[in-house]
């Protein structure tokens, strides 16, 4: 496959904060379709490029969707003879290395609810990014809680100025009315997995109403995840950040979130 395009491929996925594999034969014995090749999978069984293609290049895909599941690398060997659907006679090895790499958080206020947010995200393995307009001083330790602080004058203007990728995860947890709606303002204009932000339904809807007379459409609203989290009944932080990543793990993995029992 053209290095070019592996990459190009790989870059986006690693953007989105998607899963993938990338399959290279590493041994190849006897008559075999190919002596080299390299190609990408995706969780979901896509692929690009190929590794000589019939039964053996599908047991392979399957072999790296699990491999993905599981979080391991692996060697795998296919015998290409008439047990397998294939007359070559050949056998080769490839290498499945996975690569998971971090969902994207973008955290729009560091407040009691934002702090408790970071610690429980960091454990469901997100890469954080915090944008406060606040001082060090008044944040405090929460800077510390995420991988990258951007400190900024402006929620509307730092937001806009950010390149946030495709497939990210936009939280908005300011302190108040009127930075939320910057916020959101600025965030709407992003091409994010997810977007939610905190409040009441009174607060929403005011925020929304303005947003409204901005130009905002009914349908880009809607998508917004507000009230943000998941109905599990809790009132802390702590509670409501649990809340909010078990939502944004629902939306990564395009599940319901129901009970597992009646399923």
């Amino acid at each position: 496959m053209n290095p070019k395009k592996l990459l190009e491929e790989q870059l986006k996925l690693e953007e989105a904060g998607r899963p993938y594999a990338v399959i290279t034969i590493i041994r190849a014995n006897g008559a075999v379709p190919r002596k080299s090749g390299k190609m990408l999978v995706t969780a979901d069984g896509n692929s690009i490029g190929t590794i000589g293609g019939g039964s053996s290049e599908l047991l392979a895909i399957q072999d790296a969707q699990a491999c993905i599941r599981y979080g391991e690398n692996a060697v795998k060997d296919y015998a290409l003879n008439s047990e397998n659907g294939m007359v070559c006679g050949g056998d080769f090895s490839v290498f499945i290395e996975v690569e998971n790499p971090r969902p994207r958080l973008l955290l729009c206020g560091a407040g009691h609810v934002g702090t408790a947010l970071m610690k429980a995200a960091h454990l469901a393995g997100f890469d954080i990014t915090l944008v406060d307009t606040r001082a060090e001083d008044q944040i405090g330790d929460a800077i510390l809680l995420a991988d990258t602080y951007v400190p900024v004058e402006d929620f509307y203007k730092g937001i806009m100025a950010l390149t946030i990728p495709a497939g990210a995860f936009i939280v908005i947890t300011t302190y108040g009315h009127r930075f939320d709606k910057e916020a959101l303002a600025a965030a709407l204009t992003k091409k994010a997995a997810y977007l939610g932000m905190i409040g009441s339904r009174k607060k929403i809807a005011a925020v929304y109403e303005k947003l409204r007379s901005e130009g905002f459409t009914h349908e880009q609203l809607e998508a917004v995840y507000a009230p943000i989290g998941m109905d599990i009944g809790g009132e802390t932080p702590e509670e409501i950040a649990i809340s909010i990543v078990a939502e944004m793990l629902a939306v990564k993995y395009k599940r319901s979130g129901a009970h597992l029992k009646d399923l």
